[in-house]
């Protein structure tokens, strides 16, 4: 009963909001530097692009102070009706709200801006709660506390050439993603791969932070280098420090990627591309997966990011299909959980007519657990995805993901996940 009441809500909000909710005006940005998903600067204030609107006009009067306030909030509910440990139903709620303060404008300090922001976590995991899978279904779920985020400042030091940043930072915001990551809920793929996180729990993201210094240096039009240096120590990010916890203890995770990215350029005739390898190294001490009373010193990794546009509608805007992958590998399986990992996917922007804004996205993720873990081989997710842009300020997005081998126990009995996640720009 519970899985054909919940298939019924699932295929009537899907018919809601295709045929009811008109389509909206975006504009993809390609940053080597910044994906986190909320720090995206707009070129050209436009008020539409939040909910609660230009506030009277003290919104746009607080821009051209240099002073920009953003809040997003992200919301999922999802359920596996079949499979899993258990049946359920689960929501998972994430606010977070930026400062972003332009110093060139407020204090004359050329190409530097200060960034302050906050989260609030609720809710729980469906993947903790029911399923009890590595792949975690949701990535709004973010624990449950009220935190402080980021606090840094960056400046550019060499106009379009190096940027430098320090403060707290999550280096999962910086390194090992990309912005076509974001059009998944599953965190098996949105924002970086799983298996870095998993694999170091000192792997901070979104809202998530330790203390970092990182530098972005382009030193030609389609080359990057990124670097960063991130204090690892995971009791840094539990939620009952609230993200006050500010010591700087155990080790450092030292980090470096390159790429290439090619046609990314409004003035580029080509088809999109973005090729990226990078590798880091964690000095504190790790658990032994077979004995936890053994501990070796270090650990390292490395990951591989891979996205080109195929096919483009027209030569005006970047509606058209984008295949992806990235893999990663932690060579050493006496520490690591997911010594092999591999995603991918294809992901089409407006593949329907009157719906050029809309995405479509297909993704997989594969990952081989280490033979030091007992009783388990693998866990595999495939998700398929319908990103729906309702309006400038607000995403819906009903979401099939199919988990295979949960928690790499083939005991436990594959399961389905349905439901849908929103995303409200305030």
């Amino acid at each position: 009963m519970m899985s054909l009441n919940l298939s019924k809500y699932f295929l009537i909000l899907c018919y809601f909001f295709w045929i009811f909710i008109p389509n909206s005006i975006a504009q993809d940005i390609e940053d080597p530097f910044a994906f986190n998903r909320d720090l995206i600067a707009d070129e050209i204030y436009d008020s539409k692009h939040y909910m609660t609107g230009n506030w009277g006009g003290f919104r746009s009067k607080l821009y051209e102070m240099g002073i920009k306030p953003t809040a997003t909030y992200y919301l999922s509910v999802l359920g596996n009706p079949v499979g899993g440990q258990k049946k359920g139903i689960q929501y998972a709620g994430l606010l977070n709200a930026y400062l972003d303060l332009d110093l060139e404008r407020l204090l004359k300090i050329k190409r530097t801006r200060f960034i302050i922001s906050g989260s609030w976590a609720s809710g729980k995991s469906l993947s903790d709660e029911d399923i009890g899978n590595f792949f975690t279904v949701s990535q709004v779920f973010s624990g449950q506390a009220v935190r402080l985020y980021q606090l840094f400042i960056e400046s550019e030091l060499i106009e379009e050439t190096l940027r430098v940043a320090v403060g707290r930072m999550g280096v999962g915001d910086e390194f090992s993603t990309a912005e076509i990551f974001y059009n998944y809920v599953s965190t098996a793929i949105n924002g970086h791969p799983i298996s870095l996180p998993i694999n170091d729990r000192a792997y901070f993201s979104d809202p998530q932070t330790s203390w970092a210094a990182r530098m972005e240096l382009t030193p030609i039009r389609d080359f990057y280098l990124k670097a960063g240096v991130y204090n690892s120590n995971p009791e840094v990010g539990r939620d009952s420090a609230h993200g006050l916890d500010f010591s700087f203890r155990e080790g450092v995770i030292v980090i470096a990627e390159i790429g290439h990215l090619r046609n990314r350029y409004q003035d580029s005739s080509g088809l999109f591309g973005r090729y990226a390898f990078g590798a880091f190294y964690d000095t504190r001490d790790f658990k032994e997966l077979s004995d936890e009373t053994k501990k070796q010193n270090g650990n390292y990794s490395f990951y591989w990011i891979i996205e080109q546009m195929v096919f483009r509608e027209n030569a005006f805007d970047d509606q058209g299909l984008k295949p992806w992958t990235s893999f990663t590998i932690s060579p050493d399986e006496s520490i690591n959980t997911f010594p092999f990992f591999i995603s991918g996917g294809l992901v089409y922007k407006g593949l329907f007519p009157s719906r050029e804004f809309d995405k479509t996205a297909f993704g997989f993720a594969y990952g081989k657990i280490s033979e030091d873990v007992p009783d388990k081989d693998y866990e595999l997710m495939l998700e398929l995805t319908y990103l729906i842009q309702a309006k400038r300020w607000l995403d819906i997005q009903p979401d099939v993901q199919w988990i295979v081998n949960p928690g790499g126990n083939s005991d436990t009995p594959n399961a389905l996940v349905i439901g849908m996640q929103m995303v409200l720009n305030l």
